[in-house]
Protein backbone atom coordinates (compact mmCIF):
# COMPACT_ATOMS: atom_id res chain seq x y z
CA UNK A 1 0.00 0.00 0.00
CA UNK A 2 1.46 3.39 -0.90
CA UNK A 3 1.99 5.30 1.65
CA UNK A 4 0.54 9.23 1.23
CA UNK A 5 2.79 12.14 0.42
CA UNK A 6 0.11 14.81 1.66
CA UNK A 7 1.45 15.74 5.39
CA UNK A 8 4.31 18.03 4.41
CA UNK A 9 2.57 21.69 5.12
CA UNK A 10 -0.46 20.62 6.83
CA UNK A 11 -1.67 22.68 9.62
CA UNK A 12 -3.81 21.44 12.21
CA UNK A 13 -7.18 22.27 11.06
CA UNK A 14 -6.57 19.94 8.66
CA UNK A 15 -4.86 17.07 10.40
CA UNK A 16 -8.22 15.00 10.36
CA UNK A 17 -9.22 15.29 6.82
CA UNK A 18 -6.06 14.34 6.24
CA UNK A 19 -5.88 11.20 8.38
CA UNK A 20 -9.45 10.06 7.07
CA UNK A 21 -8.17 10.34 3.26
CA UNK A 22 -4.37 8.67 3.85
CA UNK A 23 -6.00 6.20 6.18
CA UNK A 24 -9.31 5.20 4.97
CA UNK A 25 -11.62 2.68 6.81
CA UNK A 26 -8.29 1.72 8.74
CA UNK A 27 -8.25 4.36 10.64
CA UNK A 28 -9.31 4.16 13.70
CA UNK A 29 -9.17 8.30 15.86
CA UNK A 30 -8.54 8.72 19.10
CA UNK A 31 -9.19 12.34 20.49
CA UNK A 32 -7.19 12.76 23.83
CA UNK A 33 -7.43 16.37 24.62
CA UNK A 34 -6.98 17.49 28.04
CA UNK A 35 -6.59 13.70 29.45
CA UNK A 36 -5.62 12.91 32.65
CA UNK A 37 -1.82 12.86 33.92
CA UNK A 38 1.12 15.41 33.25
CA UNK A 39 2.57 12.99 30.45
CA UNK A 40 5.60 12.39 31.78
CA UNK A 41 8.12 9.40 31.20
CA UNK A 42 6.90 8.53 34.91
CA UNK A 43 3.10 8.93 33.49
CA UNK A 44 3.39 9.00 29.69
CA UNK A 45 -0.38 8.53 28.06
CA UNK A 46 -1.25 5.78 25.63
CA UNK A 47 -1.75 6.47 22.10
CA UNK A 48 -2.85 3.15 19.86
CA UNK A 49 -1.90 2.58 15.97
CA UNK A 50 -3.47 4.55 13.08
CA UNK A 51 -4.61 6.97 15.45
CA UNK A 52 -4.61 10.73 16.32
CA UNK A 53 -3.61 12.58 19.67
CA UNK A 54 -4.50 15.91 20.92
CA UNK A 55 -3.12 17.27 23.95
CA UNK A 56 -0.52 19.56 25.00
CA UNK A 57 3.49 20.09 25.21
CA UNK A 58 2.71 22.42 28.17
CA UNK A 59 2.05 20.60 31.23
CA UNK A 60 4.62 17.69 30.35
CA UNK A 61 8.14 16.90 31.35
CA UNK A 62 11.01 19.53 30.92
CA UNK A 63 13.55 18.21 28.37
CA UNK A 64 16.62 19.46 27.97
CA UNK A 65 19.24 18.90 24.42
CA UNK A 66 18.98 15.89 22.39
CA UNK A 67 16.51 15.76 19.64
CA UNK A 68 13.74 18.06 21.43
CA UNK A 69 13.71 20.67 24.46
CA UNK A 70 11.49 22.34 26.56
CA UNK A 71 8.30 21.40 28.51
CA UNK A 72 7.10 18.10 26.34
CA UNK A 73 4.43 15.08 26.09
CA UNK A 74 4.89 11.44 26.39
CA UNK A 75 3.19 9.22 24.08
CA UNK A 76 3.55 5.41 24.95
CA UNK A 77 3.19 3.54 21.58
CA UNK A 78 2.82 -0.10 21.43
CA UNK A 79 3.19 -2.48 18.53
CA UNK A 80 1.78 -6.04 18.27
CA UNK A 81 4.27 -7.12 14.88
CA UNK A 82 7.05 -5.46 12.95
CA UNK A 83 5.57 -1.90 11.31
CA UNK A 84 6.52 0.96 9.48
CA UNK A 85 4.96 3.87 11.48
CA UNK A 86 4.90 7.60 10.22
CA UNK A 87 4.42 9.95 13.15
CA UNK A 88 2.91 13.52 12.10
CA UNK A 89 2.42 16.56 14.33
CA UNK A 90 1.01 20.02 13.62
CA UNK A 91 0.20 22.58 15.92
CA UNK A 92 -0.85 26.53 15.74
CA UNK A 93 1.38 28.57 18.59
CA UNK A 94 4.34 26.36 18.36
CA UNK A 95 6.47 24.66 16.13
CA UNK A 96 6.48 21.46 17.54
CA UNK A 97 9.56 18.07 16.88
CA UNK A 98 9.26 14.83 17.51
CA UNK A 99 11.46 12.08 19.34
CA UNK A 100 10.50 8.42 19.00
CA UNK A 101 12.46 6.37 21.74
CA UNK A 102 12.38 2.90 22.94
CA UNK A 103 10.19 2.58 26.22
CA UNK A 104 11.75 3.62 29.07
CA UNK A 105 14.29 5.61 27.66
CA UNK A 106 13.63 9.40 28.71
CA UNK A 107 17.01 10.73 27.13
CA UNK A 108 16.18 12.38 24.04
CA UNK A 109 20.05 11.68 22.14
CA UNK A 110 18.89 8.54 22.05
CA UNK A 111 16.36 9.23 19.73
CA UNK A 112 15.58 6.64 17.08
CA UNK A 113 13.87 9.29 14.94
CA UNK A 114 13.19 12.37 14.74
CA UNK A 115 10.93 15.27 12.95
CA UNK A 116 8.93 18.26 12.85
CA UNK A 117 5.73 19.89 11.46
CA UNK A 118 5.33 19.59 7.81
CA UNK A 119 8.72 16.92 8.25
CA UNK A 120 7.29 13.57 9.77
CA UNK A 121 9.22 10.76 11.10
CA UNK A 122 9.01 7.82 9.48
CA UNK A 123 10.47 4.57 11.01
CA UNK A 124 10.35 1.48 8.18
CA UNK A 125 9.95 -2.03 9.73
CA UNK A 126 10.23 -0.86 13.27
CA UNK A 127 10.30 -4.22 15.32
CA UNK A 128 7.35 -5.24 17.45
CA UNK A 129 7.55 -3.79 20.92
CA UNK A 130 7.00 -0.47 23.18
CA UNK A 131 8.31 2.74 22.58
CA UNK A 132 7.64 6.45 24.10
CA UNK A 133 6.86 9.01 21.21
CA UNK A 134 7.63 13.04 23.06
CA UNK A 135 6.94 15.82 21.36
CA UNK A 136 8.09 19.73 22.59
CA UNK A 137 8.58 22.92 20.92
CA UNK A 138 11.65 22.65 18.46
CA UNK A 139 14.76 24.12 19.42
CA UNK A 140 14.76 26.82 17.34
CA UNK A 141 11.33 27.86 18.99
CA UNK A 142 11.17 30.71 21.76
CA UNK A 143 12.72 29.16 24.92
CA UNK A 144 10.39 27.00 26.83
CA UNK A 145 7.57 27.44 23.96
CA UNK A 146 4.64 24.53 24.18
CA UNK A 147 1.26 24.29 23.33
CA UNK A 148 -1.70 21.99 22.23
CA UNK A 149 -0.69 19.79 19.50
CA UNK A 150 -1.75 17.11 17.22
CA UNK A 151 -0.20 13.67 16.96
CA UNK A 152 -0.60 11.09 14.13
CA UNK A 153 0.50 7.76 12.95
CA UNK A 154 -0.03 5.87 10.28
CA UNK A 155 0.81 2.42 11.01
CA UNK A 156 1.60 -0.48 8.05
CA UNK A 157 2.22 -4.00 9.27
CA UNK A 158 5.50 -4.98 7.85
CA UNK A 159 5.55 -7.83 5.64
CA UNK A 160 7.66 -10.94 6.91
CA UNK A 161 9.21 -13.43 5.14
CA UNK A 162 7.41 -17.36 5.77
CA UNK A 163 8.80 -20.60 5.02
CA UNK A 164 6.40 -20.53 2.16
CA UNK A 165 6.14 -17.32 0.85
CA UNK A 166 5.23 -13.23 2.61
CA UNK A 167 2.43 -12.65 4.59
Amino acid sequence: MPRSRGWKGTRMKSIRSMVRCALGAACVVGIAAGEAGAQTCGSPLTMAPDSIVETTSCSGQPFAGGGVSGPGAVLDFTLDHPSSVTFGVAANLFSPSVCVVNAGECATDTCLATGEAGAPVTLDALPEGSYWVIVTASPFDAPGACGMFELVNDTQAADTILANGFD
